[in-house]
Parts: C-alpha cells; sequence; structure tokens
C-alpha cells in the first residue's frame, strides 16, 4: 500500500487488500467478506498451525483411541512451535475433551472457536487502528465510522467453517480465485 492511513501498518497483502476495500465506497459487503475471510486464511494457514491439526486429525481418527487423550493431545501441541492460534486451539480442545465430548467432535468444535477467536481479535486490531488514525488526524470522523462499519460486515461474513477448512487442508490460496482482482471491460460484479 502507497497511500491512505493504512499505510505504515505492516500487513500481509491479504489484510492490506482488506484495508483497502474497507475505505472504498465501491467495495461491496460481499466482497469484503471475501476479503477478510482470505486475510484471514493467509494469516492462519502456517506451516506449524496446519501440521499440528493434521496431527490431531491422525490421532482423532485413530479407530482405539486412548482411555485419556489429554496427554497425547498435549503431547501433539508440545511436538509443534507455539503460535496464539494453537494457543487457543489447545485450550479449547483440553476444554471440550474435560468436558466428555468425543475427541473428533472436539477437534471440530475446538477448532471453530479458534477460528472465531481469531476473528474477533483481527477485527479489534483494524477497529483499533481506524480509531488510533481518527485520534491523530490522518482519518476524518466520517471515514472511520464508514471504514468501522464496513469492517464489521466484513468479519460478520466470515464463514469460519471455510476458514477451518482451509486450515486442514493447508490451502493458503483457498480463497485466491474468489479474491482475485478483476480485469477487463467484460468483468464487474454480476448483476
Amino acid at each position: 500500500m502507497t497511500d491512505g492511513p493504512f499505510r505504515n501498518l505492516k500487513l500481509g497483502s491479504g489484510w492490506k487488500r482488506l484495508a483497502d476495500a474497507v475505505q472504498n465506497d465501491a467495495s461491496s459487503k460481499a466482497e469484503c467478506g471475501l476479503l477478510a475471510t482470505d486475510g484471514l486464511v493467509r494469516h492462519l494457514v502456517t506451516k506449524e498451525n496446519c501440521a499440528a491439526v493434521q496431527e490431531l486429525e491422525a490421532y482423532t481418527q485413530q479407530p482405539q483411541l486412548d482411555f485419556d487423550p489429554r496427554a497425547k493431545i498435549e503431547e501433539a501441541f508440545d511436538a509443534h512451535e507455539k503460535t496464539p492460534f494453537l494457543d487457543t486451539l489447545e485450550k479449547e480442545l483440553l476444554y471440550r475433551i474435560a468436558d466428555g465430548t468425543p475427541p473428533e467432535e472436539a477437534l471440530d468444535r475446538a477448532l471453530d472457536a479458534a477460528v472465531k477467536e481469531e476473528v474477533g481479535e483481527a477485527r479489534n486490531r483494524f477497529e483499533e487502528e481506524c480509531i488510533r488514525l481518527r485520534d491523530t488526524g490522518e482519518m476524518s470522523r466520517e471515514a472511520c465510522q464508514r471504514a468501522i462499519g464496513k469492517t464489521n460486515d466484513a468479519f460478520d461474513a466470515v464463514n469460519s467453517r471455510d476458514v477451518c477448512a482451509a486450515i486442514r487442508e493447508g490451502d493458503k490460496n483457498a480463497f485466491k480465485a474468489a479474491t482475485a482482482r478483476k480485469e477487463g471491460l467484460d468483468e464487474g460484479p454480476g448483476l
């Protein structure tokens, strides 16, 4: 990003495109939602996160599970580099296991909860940056309110199941085609 109030932030390309879109009146809610989903997938689909999730899935799909799966689950998390996402996933998964939920179902629910937690974190970071920019005078009050509104709409549109599927598959480009920039006169929004 070369200009605009978000120019000084160190954002990945997916997040930069979302920051541009929420400031652009021509961007639709659906487009912003896809960009938020793409940014989240690009943020979460890392080698560490995917390897841990795949190891946990392999464990939960075994025909004969351990009497107390907690030790094996903790061992799986300890074998991988810690990330904030994996910390949240571990807490959510161990909570569900302790509650008596079968491991495979617990993993599904924990993964969904961890993704929703990340959606909340990303939403908060965007809102805080808009407020900071408004307070420093880099963004007008009206532009700030519009950007926060579009950011909220974008993150409300994120389907956590789609993000979970991308993490499970290790597909960082799961939404690349859906968010590709349109080129040419005939490639515009659907009527």
